[in-house]
Formats: C-alpha cells, structure tokens, sequence
C-alpha cells in the first residue's frame, strides 16, 4: 500500500466503506473535465462545496484554470498510504480521483452544521458576567477563550487521541503564569497515551493517567468561558475536547472547594462573604448528618439537658435507632436529587418538590423520623449545593456518609477521627505534582 498509483485505491475505498449507507460516490464537472468524489453524505454539504467551488471559478475568470486550481481549498495529494485516504474521509473531507495522474485528492469541503450556535449556559448560573458558553465545536470554543485572553502568551496546542475512533483535543495554557512541570506532565502523557480511545471524560482521565477512585476530581470543568479564561490566568492547563461543551481545567486545589473565579466580578468584600458561606456550607454538609446521630444516640451528654430532653421528645415514637433514621432520609433526598437532574426540565422541579413535600409531611406524622431530623435533612442538601462546581458537591456527599458510620459506632470521637483522615488524604493528594491543599497553582497565593 506504499505506492497508491500501482494500487487499486478506489476499489480499496469502495470496499472499506460499502456498508455505510452515507458513503456516496459522484461524478462532477471540475475545470471542464469530470471527476469522480467520493465523500460520507452525513458529514459533507456536496451541494454547498460545488456551489463554493464555482464561486472561486467564476471570480478567477472562465479561461484561467491554473489560478482557481490553485486557490480551490486543496489540502493535499496523497501520496503515502491508504490509511492516510480513509482517515481524511472519516473526517469531512472529500477525496476526488485527479484526472492526471491518478491519485487521490484531498479537498476541504462545507460541513452540515453539527454543532449549535453561542448561547447561554445551560447548567451554570453566572452572575455579573457575560451569560454565553461553550458549544460543541472546539473552534469555536478557541475561539471563546481568544476574545477574553488577548495576550501573545497564550499557547493552544492540538493533540488528535485514539485508534479506532479520533478525537481531536487542544490544550491551552499561558507560558507565562503556568508551571512548566504540570505542563511538560501533560504532553507527557498526551504523547504516551495518544492510542487510546477518548469516547468520554472518563477516556481523558485514563489518557492523562488520573486516578480511577479519588474522593475529589482532580480537575475542573465549567461551561463558562470567562470561568475557564481565569483559571489560565491562576496558572491552571485547560483542555477542550471536539463535541463537548466544557473546558477542563488542571490542576484542581482545595481553594476550588469554594472559590468560584466569577467572584472577582465582585467587591472584594462581598467576594469574601460569598466564600465564608461556602466554607461554612462544607463543614454543614459533612458533620451535620453525624452530629445528629452522635448527640441522640452515643454522646447525649454533650447537651444542656432543656435541649437533651427537647432532642428526645422530637423522636418520641420512632421506631428506628437514629443511624437507621438518617441514612434512611438521606438517601430517600440522594433520590429525589437524581430524579431531579434526569426528569425533563419542564416537569422534573414540579414532581420531586411536591413528592418531596408530600413525602416529607407524611414521613413525619407516621412517626418514622423525627421532626428534627427533617431541619437536618434541608440544612445538609442546601449546604451543599453551595460549594463552587458540581463535581465537588458529589465527592462531598459522599464522604458525609464515612462521618455518618464512624459517627454512630464511635460517637463524637468517631466524627473527629473521620474529619482528621479527610485532612490527611488531602495533604497526600497530588495531580500532576501539584499539591491538593495549595492555595495557588503558581507557588504562591494570588491576591484573590
């Protein structure tokens, strides 16, 4: 397959992709002589390319053919191996039979649109900041990130990832503000596992050899570009990927646990309100749900006995021990949580608000779980909900449960050796050297 003038390339096409009912084959008229195209009609605007073709034609004059040959969007001839013919093809292009030699022709053609127009975000709110997002095309998310960073130091540098199916990536980073350790890390990797197929997120954390079980993401992600523009600012290294609307952002440190970058949007002393209460929503979402259980049913004796007796009277009647009675209700909320997220947009609210309040009042006059447990319950899912990106809100959840088990076996010392073990896997938490209880991916902390 060295040498594809001796070979039957055309007949090697055919019948690689004759099972594909959108692999077409026509004959058009090009410079008064026909051609035979073959192209996926899934992918290619045929109609819209020739329409293009015969514009830069008719501008370069009917008789001078030398000149719009050479200003048609030919990208090259092929003239290694086969392999170089289907992946072109794979990817929108339009392989035409040179009517000269012989060999394949590799044009540029017009694409169906696959992605959608610039809007607002759809699973972020932003506040003080401009509402667009990123879209699907990684273009036009470059994009995005150029008209907020005009700055020479800006380095945006593509990667395709995958054998059997390509993905094209680019990875963003300013040469002037990131660490060239975590950088070089990167391509490291990139390079390494550049075989591997990236399908989803899941594919890109094994390409960049992340850990598969880790309490908290090791990277952001964000809708956002203004939110994905400051992260490159304070050093990070942001991925976007074809096909998806978000930016990924490394290193993640403790600081993203309530740091939110659209805060610098605001007064720097409401910036700091806003993170105290987010601070103050981790600590609720983790120690609450254990609390509860350590002052009804090991340590009762850590309360005044007006509030000891007021504690006891709320269970009055409950026949389940209080463990029993929290890991109950929070997983019942983990559900309705679920329900909400999956449910269409239009009716999910409606359904888990009033199947949640319906649920919550009859729970509570069966004399199932207690009526303070209910204020628990809505103190814990509200709290944490306020930490800054989705993804830390689930590793969150889920550690309460570990405060919840050592709570109920060992009481109040329980939940404090529970709260010292979250310090210590943080402090020997690392992505891409980087420490996870830093304050700052540049080696020192920024005056944000």
């Amino acid at each position: 397959m060295s040498n594809l003038i001796e070979q039957d390339w055309e007949k090697d096409l055919i019948h690689t992709f004759d099972l594909n009912s959108d692999f077409s084959i026509k004959t058009v008229t090009l410079f008064d002589q026909t051609v035979k195209v073959y192209y996926l009609s899934s992918l290619v605007d045929l109609t819209s390319t020739l329409v293009t073709w015969d514009q830069v034609i008719s501008a370069t004059g009917e008789e001078d053919h030398s000149l719009a040959r050479d200003l048609l969007p030919l990208e090259f001839t092929v003239d290694g191996s086969y392999q170089e013919v289907t992946d072109s093809l794979l990817k929108g292009k339009l392989i035409a039979k040179d009517p000269d030699s012989g060999k394949p022709l590799v044009l540029d053609a017009d694409l169906w649109p696959l992605n959608r127009s610039i809007s607002a975000s759809e699973n972020e709110n932003p506040l003080q900041s401009s509402i667009d997002g990123f879209t699907e095309k990684l273009d036009t998310n470059i994009g995005l990130i150029r008209r907020r960073i005009s700055n020479k130091e800006l380095v945006i540098e593509s990667y395709i990832l995958g054998t059997n199916s390509h993905r094209e990536i680019a990875l963003i980073y300013m040469k002037n503000a990131s660490n060239p350790k975590v950088v070089q890390s990167v391509k490291d990797r990139l390079n390494r596992n550049k075989h591997k197929d990236v399908i989803h997120v899941n594919g890109l954390l094994q390409v960049l050899e992340q850990p598969k079980y880790s309490l908290v993401p090791t990277y952001l992600t964000s809708e956002l570009p203004g939110e994905a523009a400051q992260n490159l600012l304070d050093g990070k290294v942001v991925i976007l990927m074809d096909l998806f609307p978000n930016a990924y952002s490394f290193p993640a440190i403790v600081k993203d646990l309530w740091s939110f970058k659209l805060d610098l949007n605001y007064p720097y002393l409401y910036l700091l309100f806003f993170r105290c209460i987010r601070i103050a929503g981790i600590a609720f979402a983790i120690i609450m749900p254990g609390l509860y259980v350590v002052l009804n049913s090991v340590n009762p004796e850590l309360l005044r006995i007006q509030l000891a007796i007021s504690v006891a009277k709320s269970r009055e009647g409950v026949p389940y021990p209080s463990f029993v009675e929290v890991m109950l209700m929070l997983l019942l909320m983990e559900m309705v949580i679920e329900a909400t997220i999956r449910l269409p947009k239009n009716i999910g609210p409606t359904i888990t608000m009033v199947g949640g309040i319906i649920l919550g009042q009859a729970i509570v006059q069966a004399r199932l779980v207690s009526n303070l447990l209910i204020i628990i319950l809505a103190a814990t899912t509200i709290s944490n909900f306020t930490m800054a990106g989705y993804l830390n809100t689930i590793g969150i959840r889920i550690f309460k449960y570990v405060v919840l088990v050592l709570s109920s076996i060992y009481g109040i010392l329980g939940l404090q050796v529970a709260m010292i073990w979250l310090f210590i896997y943080f402090a020997a938490l690392k992505t891409f050297s980087v420490p996870y209880l830093s304050l700052s991916t540049k080696g020192k902390s920024p005056d944000d």
